[in-house]
């Protein structure tokens, strides 16, 4: 495994520690993608558009920059889908770190 991958196990266990208390009955996955060495995406697919939730992913937001060991530029893409969601193989530069089960 390389360091990237290293730095993105970091990245994805701050996620999940952010996420505790936020995730509800409408989310479907959360996924994190290192994009460049300092820059990570997190994707979050909702059932439905719920502004409670809405709510709880922008506090998401700061939690999880206030967990990051080191400045890194992220962002939140937040999708509402019924399509059924498959899992690419893991790779160096994605993980799931919560899908629901359907």
């Amino acid at each position: 495994m390389t360091e990237g991958f290293a730095d993105l196990q970091r990245y994805a266990l701050c996620l999940m520690q952010a996420l505790l208390g936020v995730i509800s009955n409408n989310f479907r996955s959360v996924s994190i993608t290192r994009r460049q060495a300092q820059r990570i995406v997190v994707r979050i697919v909702l059932s439905t558009h719920c502004d409670e939730d809405v709510e709880e992913i922008d506090d998401l937001k700061t939690e999880l920059e206030a967990l990051l060991p080191e400045a890194v530029d992220f962002s939140l893409e937040v999708g509402v889908s019924q399509e059924p969601i498959i899992l690419e193989p893991p790779s160096e530069s994605t993980m799931v770190v919560f899908k629901r089960r359907e």
